[in-house]
């Protein structure tokens, strides 16, 4: 007796298209979630698509020659059209805390969204990659605001073309947090990585004593996040997903 022939069914295919590197997934018909790769853009052009899929969902960015990269390689692996997100003023129960929504970055606006949907709870979200973010949304899935500050690489290129005695070590690819530098090289690296724990510090530090929370959820991503100090890390959760999971209630519902 012959086994019945299985077909895989078309999924869609969910891009975030960062400010230094492109993260997708597949989203299935039952809600599912496969991550498929996360690449630089400078890698992206060599990157296949091997799956069926019947829908192309974006969040972009980055804009300029990074948005047309994406674009062009999604027209080489697929013939169909995008969907592209932007900011809203509320969606899946989500409100945001921007008089002009659209100007809040898609990627915080999907991290709240993927945020609140997993867990209707207060929640402080912090992504540290080419700049920090840190957004707020609380148990009733309204925004109340975030920061924004240059990123770890940034903190030092803003030092380095502006004081010409201040020089990076090419050998040295992180600061350490915690720890003092005994050379300009050690100092400017260390310097800012203390610079980026201290602002963790901070929203935490404000998160209960301004907002009084106490009962709340911390997500950390982004690619800086291994410098934070083990006191820190042990206080929320390493989420690398969380704008694709936000991606996908839109994928979803179409």
């Amino acid at each position: 007796m012959q086994g019945k022939l299985v077909y895989a069914m078309p999924k869609k295919l969910l891009i975030d298209a960062g400010n230094t590197r492109v993260k997708s997934a597949l989203l299935d018909a039952e809600g599912h979630l496969e991550p498929l790769f996360n690449v630089s853009y400078a890698e992206l052009e060599g990157i296949p698509l091997t799956a069926a899929v019947s829908a192309v969902w974006l969040a972009v960015v980055s804009g300029g020659e990074r948005h047309q990269a994406v674009e062009r390689w999604i027209e080489q692996q697929v013939q169909l059209p995008i969907q592209q997100i932007q900011s809203e003023a509320s969606a899946f129960g989500v409100t945001n805390a921007y008089a002009q929504p659209n100007s809040l970055g898609v990627d915080r606006w999907l991290a709240m969204i993927g945020a609140y949907n997993e867990q209707a709870k207060a929640t402080l979200i912090i992504d540290a990659g080419t700049a920090i973010t840190a957004d707020w949304i609380d148990a009733n899935g309204v925004h109340l605001g975030g920061w924004i500050a240059p990123g770890v690489d940034l903190m030092q290129q803003s030092v380095t073309s502006r004081a010409p005695r201040v020089f990076k070590d090419p050998n040295v690819a992180w600061g350490k947090a915690n720890q003092l530098g005994c050379s300009t090289p050690e100092g400017l690296a260390n310097g800012v990585v203390n610079g980026f724990v201290g602002l963790i510090r901070q929203a935490i530090h404000v998160t209960e004593t301004e907002l009084d929370w106490f009962d709340y959820r911390v997500l950390f991503s982004g690619g800086s996040m291994p410098l934070l100090p083990a006191d820190i890390k042990r206080r929320g959760e390493l989420r690398t997903e969380l704008v694709l999971q936000g991606l996908s209630y839109y994928a979803a519902q179409s």
